[in-house]
């Protein structure tokens, strides 16, 4: 009966174990990003608070979760504060990708900033690597902007109202995506969206990250400003003289004619 025992015993001691490890991680996580935003003097919450998870769903990043036994996914450790007028949340999002046989939970970090004043195309950035130089032969949905060949070559742009989203990267933008990529991004409406696929950032890269994402919310913030400022700079039309036709000379009439 005892020799019985020992196997489920030993699988106990493992899963504890496990248990135990994963548990101590994500105590570390939550008390090294808890320490960042005090650094970066951002609120933090231990969980989704916020309900950014339902509002997300309409992105790429949030269509990679499948759902086993149960589990969705989840959003931890969530850092916010404010850029000008736009609210930037720094997080962790997590979900499971499956393979039929096993499965598996992937957190990485991500950014998000909400400004109700934006009006971003529907568009998604992501490096270009030799796979998708290869796609661009045959996919012409990839953006280029001839002008600027060293940013086309390191990225593939793509997404609705190309005209919009080529307004919207400026050469500002562009250089600046150049000098300091964010990794992926995805827009849409007055949502913006930055991470790195499948990587959990550590509290030094999280800030850099952070800050560099932040730069890019005040160039569309810049971009938004020039937008208004030239609506409210259009020339009028100018003014045509009328030419009004001769008033008819009143005709004189003798009383008793």
């Amino acid at each position: 009966m005892i020799p019985a025992l020992i196997p489920i015993l030993i699988a106990g001691a493992v899963a504890f174990t496990v248990f135990s490890i994963k548990r101590a991680r994500d105590r570390a996580r939550q008390k090294a990003m808890e320490q960042l935003a005090l650094h970066l003097g951002m609120i933090f919450s231990t969980d989704d608070s916020y309900g950014l998870l339902p509002q997300l769903k309409g992105f790429e990043l949030f269509h990679r979760e499948r759902r086993w036994l149960g589990s969705a996914g989840r959003i931890k450790n969530v850092l916010r504060s404010t850029v000008g007028d736009t609210e930037v949340f720094l997080f962790d999002y997590s979900y499971v990708v499956s393979t039929g046989k096993s499965a598996r939970r992937i957190t990485q970090t991500v950014f998000f900033a909400n400004n109700k004043n934006w009006y971003l195309p529907n568009f998604r950035l992501k490096p270009e690597n030799w796979y998708g130089k290869v796609l661009a032969a045959f996919d012409k949905s990839d953006i280029n902007f001839p002008e600027s060949p060293e940013f086309s070559n390191r990225f593939w742009l793509s997404g609705e109202f190309e005209s919009l989203i080529r307004k919207k990267f400026s050469p500002t933008v562009q250089q600046f995506l150049v000098e300091s990529p964010p990794a992926h991004l995805e827009g849409n409406n007055y949502y913006l969206l930055a991470y790195k696929p499948r990587k959990m950032l550590d509290a030094r890269e999280a800030e850099v990250f952070f800050q560099h994402c932040c730069q890019l919310v005040k160039l569309f913030q810049e971009e938004g400003k020039l937008e208004l400022l030239n609506l409210a700079e259009v020339t009028p039309a100018p003014e045509i003289p009328l030419e009004m036709p001769p008033i008819p000379a009143k005709e004189t009439r003798q009383y008793g004619d």
